[in-house]
């Protein structure tokens, strides 16, 4: 079981003997080579693969075997989220990390639903990088704090409402993904969260659920 740091605490385990493999995966090369700058600057950390696209991080991860990847899920290529639940799939072994401009808890749980330990947004201190990195790889779940209320069980996120939408329209899991740009697994993700929260077990009675309370408006 995985603990929660909502507040970015940057106290850290001791490194390990083992040099850390670090890549990293950005659109933009500035932030990349900020990245990388703050990572070579750490002790028991090395980076070895960077990339601009999802595509290309693919074949970069095959040949250099990372331990953990740095990456913007939602780059305007479109494939970095894709590119996290593949990595997720073929690489279970491999610790992803969103850095991203977005840090909503929408994009937060997507990010999550990926196989994500850790959602950093691009305001964080680069010289705090390294220690977060290593609570990510020790198992421990960083991630922005949110203004959810912890009673609200029932407080559907706007991507959550928006599934749930579609899905009481009667399109397939498929269709919706294609409708919101996202993964099938992502489309799963939401459901499940949206039927843990409204306390049912289908689609169709979380449909009348949520038209009964008046969630979808």
């Amino acid at each position: 079981m995985t603990s929660t740091q909502h507040s970015f605490d940057v106290a850290a385990p001791e490194p390990a003997e083992r040099t850390t493999r670090v890549g990293i995966v950005d659109e933009y090369p500035a932030q990349v080579e900020g990245v990388a700058r703050a990572i070579a600057e750490a002790r028991g950390m090395q980076v070895v693969m960077t990339a601009t696209s999802g595509k290309a991080a693919l074949s970069a991860i095959h040949e250099a075997r990372p331990d953990v990847v740095i990456i913007e899920p939602w780059m305007r290529s479109g494939d970095g989220i894709t590119c996290a639940a593949q990595i997720s799939r073929d690489y279970p072994e491999i610790t992803l990390v969103a850095l991203s401009r977005l840090w909503d808890e929408d994009h937060v749980v997507e990010s999550q639903s990926t196989g994500m330990v850790a959602h950093l947004p691009k305001t964080v201190d680069l010289n705090d990088l390294p220690a977060l990195l290593r609570q990510a790889i020790s198992g421990i779940e960083v991630r922005p704090p949110t203004n959810r209320s912890a009673g609200s069980q029932a407080s559907l996120t706007n991507r959550e409402r928006e599934v749930l939408r579609l899905a009481s329209q009667g399109m397939s899991n498929t269709d919706i993904a294609h409708e919101l740009f996202v993964t099938e697994q992502t489309v799963k993700f939401h459901l499940s969260n949206v039927y843990r929260k409204l306390g049912v077990h289908n689609r169709t009675q979380a449909s009348h659920r949520a038209a009964r309370a008046g969630i979808l408006g």
